[in-house]
């Protein structure tokens, strides 16, 4: 017989029932029937008949299942069921005169006085409950079974929703990084150079690990110090950022890969970066969250749809934390803050 893990479970529950019902036989000669020569031993004759009905029908179910996996769920029930019967019929038949001259009283004779029919009716008694138990166990096991079929495929669902949106964070990047390079290579091809390599860094640590979920602080931040660096060669002294960070926060601390990148590149899209009027980040921690702030000066033409970075934030956030992500804005200033997340094992809802 094939030992799987439903079978285990319902021997289990098979030996269980088959103890108390034993106990329970016992219990009923001790105040109903006290001249029983042999309690005891009737009780393990009532407990041991249950177990023996309880494993055949597990190996009729397993039977079943091996041999009949394409037959419907209804024919594989009826045919379980049959044979079921039939052994308890048969088995009662054959036991039952063992049982009644076990727990007959003491100088009682021992005859066949409840008759064969009654036997019969008995056996089926006993494989009814042993059906009903076994068909509470089967339907927690597939129960339990779906849910777990469940959770994982939410949870795979949830992984390829969280690396899609990461890769579209890449592309738009990509080509506005490969058209300044081209820009530079004409105009300063030392500038052009030390750009390449700040792009080269930032690639590597953005293909190091596609399938992690979150990313740790440092290596974020230093993400963003080669993102930073690029912008600098582009927009010299119109750009202006600082990062304050505990040391131990960048450590211990993760964000989603690209959270603080994603958001200093929008803040960059979104507005005008001039000399005359330079774009200031600030990028700090606070109460158990990273801010990026920066002022507002909009710019009054934008090449790529407004929002999808934030968008692509959001929804990230919502797949790895039940944390929101806070948008602040007045006349002066923008600000998001994300919550950092612990570490990377496990799942960080709470």
């Amino acid at each position: 017989m094939t030992i799987n893990p439903l079978v285990k479970e319902l021997t289990r529950h098979s030996l269980i029932v088959a103890v108390i019902t034993g106990a329970l036989a016992f219990v009923f000669l001790y105040i109903f029937q006290t001249g029983t020569p042999m309690p005891v031993m009737y009780s393990v004759f009532v407990g041991s008949r249950f177990l023996v009905q309880g494993l055949a029908n597990i190996v009729v179910i397993d039977i079943v299942h091996k041999y009949m996996a394409d037959a419907s769920s209804g024919k594989k029930k009826i045919i379980r069921y049959a044979f079921g019967f039939l052994f308890s019929f048969g088995f009662f038949f054959f036991t039952e005169p063992l049982g009644f001259y076990l727990s007959q009283p003491k100088n009682g004779p021992w005859i066949a006085a409840t008759g064969p029919l009654l036997w019969l009716f008995q056996g089926a008694f006993n494989n009814i409950l042993v059906i009903i138990l076994q068909n509470f166990v089967i339907l927690r096991y597939e129960k339990t079974k779906s849910d777990l079929e469940n959770t994982m495929l939410r949870a795979a669902n949830l992984e390829s929703a969280n690396l899609l949106l990461k890769q579209q964070i890449h592309p738009h990047f990509l080509f506005n990084a490969l058209s300044m390079l081209k820009s530079l290579y004409k105009t300063d091809v030392r500038a052009g150079e030390e750009y390449l390599s700040h792009l080269v860094n930032f690639l590597r640590a953005s293909l190091a690990d596609p399938q992690s979920r979150i990313s740790r602080l440092r290596d974020e931040i230093k993400l963003c110090n080669d993102y930073l660096e690029m912008q600098k060669i582009r927009f010299e002294n119109a750009l202006i950022c600082t990062i304050d960070i505990p040391e131990p926060l960048l450590s211990g601390g993760s964000v989603p890969p690209f959270s603080i990148q994603s958001l200093i590149e929008n803040a960059i899209k979104h507005n005008e970066v001039t000399e005359s009027s330079p774009l200031v980040i600030n990028i700090f921690y606070k109460e158990g969250r990273i801010f990026i702030e920066n002022n507002i000066q909009a710019r009054s033409r934008i090449d790529a749809p407004s929002g999808k970075g934030l968008i692509n934030l959001l929804e990230r956030y919502k797949i790895l934390s039940d944390e929101e992500v806070i948008i602040r804005q007045d006349n002066k200033n923008f600000s998001v803050s994300i919550k950092v997340l612990a570490n990377e094992a496990g799942d960080h809802r709470r």
